[in-house]
């Protein structure tokens, strides 16, 4: 990463290149989805409407499937969209320097939680909301904004076909190559 105290596309792109190519997603990608990291969501509904969502933490399995968890009530258009087959658009970013990555795939899965996804939904949100405090939030504004609270869950599941940087700054939607 550079030296600057704020992410740029470039970071991205560099880090993407000099990445361990032995997983689908290298590993530095996957410590920075699971580490605190808002979860914003996009589908498209029967009728073409774009529909959008927002996960509370997500989950990395065997470095290629992506798990986005999300309260299915608070998500239930984006829920019925990729039911009924959307592709799906996965951007994450980091609050501290609104570092941001895209991940999309052309169609995606609905399961449900697994047992042990509550602890670390708990750790995720911990970490997003102790960051938003660290940037001036209340207590009580963080713990919202970063869902600290929710139980009712379920797993958006997909493996990303394509991956882009959305870092703000010259180079922003460039795509990662493979």
């Amino acid at each position: 990463m550079s030296s600057t105290p704020y992410a740029t596309p470039t970071d991205d792109q560099i880090s993407w290149r000099e990445a361990d190519r032995t997983y689908p997603l290298p590993p530095h990608l996957v410590a920075f989805l699971q580490g605190g990291v808002t979860a914003t969501l996009g589908a498209r509904s029967a009728t073409g409407r774009p529909v959008i969502g927002s996960g509370v933490a997500c989950r990395v399995r065997n470095m290629s499937e992506v798990r986005v968890l999300l309260s299915p009530a608070a998500n239930a258009a984006l829920v019925d969209a990729v039911t009924k087959g959307s592709a799906v658009a996965a951007t994450f970013s980091r609050a501290r320097d609104h570092r941001s990555i895209q991940l999309k795939a052309s169609h995606a899965r609905i399961r449900d939680a697994l047992p042990d996804d509550v602890s670390e939904v708990a750790r995720q949100t911990a970490l997003l909301a102790d960051e938003l405090m660290d940037l001036g939030y209340t207590r009580i504004q963080a713990d919202a904004y970063a869902f600290r609270h929710t139980v009712d869950l379920v797993s958006l599941e997909f493996h990303p076909e394509r991956v882009f940087t959305q870092t703000p700054g010259p180079g922003a939607g460039a795509e990662l190559p493979r």
